[in-house]
């Protein structure tokens, strides 16, 4: 009977699908362990290295193609017709293509130039356009109430390939470069695009040929979108900036270990990212609803990211070293203290979470944006201070510095705001969705 009872709960289709989309999290957040270790195993530290400012230079081409503007489009979707809905997209679409274009006129300047890698250049360009149309799709599926097909195409974009690939390379030796990693990453982000497009086919396509942009409505976006911009590119800064430095002080080897430590540990903010989201929803109705049940949902938040940033911490603490020397990986374990400096950073980038929505649903955008930009600008200056002194340990400090100014500037300022909440909102009125977690990469 008790079985019986558990079966039809589980069969239930918010808790199946509930349960199958946090499996496909998982698998993706797992994916990306093991694609560290995977190109640490297959790849010399100075491939690595080149790897790592690819990502990051990809990151900040995402952000400059996207320019944040869903911010603005998913307000507008919740309540849009289906007919709506595709008109919305057009505008998107046309941003988007006038983006890539300018970004393909400055990577064709870069590689001409010398600065960008001629053989990589292709392979940027086509990552750069899967990715964001993927990512787009995943946004438009969510607030289109199909979380699980959402998560489908997030695996396909960032997870299964990097299993298969792992099989690949580790059967044919021939396959260990680079390429063969962008080539995979790649053939996932046409994945997850095809499958977003067989999800969405039910919108009513046929009138697309119709509909012209907007040009004004996406002017009026890119004003709403504009805080948001800043706000994610303050954040791409922290997690970014110390590779350009490290490449440009220290060298491309020293970039690849500290590369490997930081992809390990940027999958460590995907999980609490993704934790926060599912907290999100409550931290905005209880703002809506007045002071108390804005500061139980805080607080219940608060605890459940305590208790997973701490023992994430504890975890990859404990089992790093041991793990490095069962794999073989002497040349980063001879540098595994640049990974337990690293630790204090992230785990107070997984705690800021708390306050940042909890300003993010009062709509105190201005002081996300303003404690965010002055982080980014902490974690610039004392890169540039520090690595060219102590190398990669450098890069650790700063990032673990600015870090703490970013938790307490927002634990500062969210505080003062759940002292004073008094100015409930409907709970109709539309809140957009914070910085997406997979905008960062390895």
């Amino acid at each position: 009977m008790k079985r019986s009872r558990l079966v039809d709960l589980l069969m239930r289709p918010a808790v199946a699908g509930t349960m199958s989309a946090l499996i496909l999290r998982v698998l993706t957040l797992a994916s990306r362990f093991l694609l560290s270790l995977l190109l640490a195993r297959m790849l010399t530290p100075a491939e690595m290295g080149e790897y790592g400012l690819l990502t990051a230079v990809l990151a900040f081409a995402l952000l400059a193609i996207g320019l944040e503007f869903y911010s603005y489009t998913l307000r507008e979707m919740v309540p849009a017709t289906p007919e709506r809905r595709i008109r919305i997209i057009v505008d998107q679409i046309a941003l988007c293509i006038g983006a890539l274009l300018a970004i393909g006129v400055v990577v064709g300047g870069a590689t001409f130039a010398g600065v960008f890698p001629a053989r990589l250049a292709p392979w940027f360009l086509l990552l750069l356009v899967t990715e964001h149309v993927s990512l787009e799709a995943t946004r438009i599926l969510i607030i289109t109430s199909r979380p699980v097909r959402a998560y489908v195409g997030v695996f396909l974009r960032g997870g299964i390939w990097v299993y298969a690939i792992a099989l690949l390379m580790f059967t044919t030796p021939s396959t260990r470069t680079l390429e063969t990693v962008l080539a995979w990453w790649a053939l996932g982000g046409v994945a997850a695009v095809g499958f977003s497009a067989v999800s969405l086919s039910d919108l009513p396509w046929r009138g697309l040929g119709e509909c012209r942009p907007d040009w004004r409505a996406i002017r009026q976006g890119l004003r709403t979108a504009r805080p948001f911009m800043l706000t994610a590119g303050g954040a791409l800064v922290i997690s970014y900036v110390d590779r350009f430095v490290i490449n440009e002080f220290v060298g491309r080897d020293a970039l690849g270990i500290y590369t490997f430590y930081s992809t390990i540990l940027i999958g460590m903010l995907s999980l609490g990212a993704s934790v926060s989201h599912q907290f999100l929803p409550k931290v905005i109705a209880g703002h809506a609803a007045g002071a108390q049940a804005y500061r139980a949902a805080l607080r219940s938040f608060f605890w459940s990211m305590l208790a997973l940033a701490s023992g994430a911490m504890i975890f990859s603490g404990l089992v790093m070293r041991p793990m490095l020397a069962a794999l073989g990986l002497s040349v980063y374990a001879s540098s595994i203290w640049v990974f337990h400096a690293m630790l204090p950073g992230i785990f107070l980038r997984m705690m800021a979470d708390v306050p940042s929505y909890a300003l993010y649903a009062a709509r105190s955008d201005k002081y996300l944006l303003l404690c965010n930009l002055g982080s980014a600008v902490v974690s610039t200056v004392l890169n540039l201070l520090l690595v060219p002194r102590i190398g990669i340990y450098g890069a650790a400090l700063a990032g673990g510095v600015a870090s703490t100014v970013l938790f307490v500037s927002l634990m500062a300022l969210a505080f003062r705001k759940v002292s004073g909440n008094g100015g409930e909102r409907s709970a109709a009125d539309a809140v957009g969705l914070p910085t997406d977690p997979d905008m960062l990469y390895p």
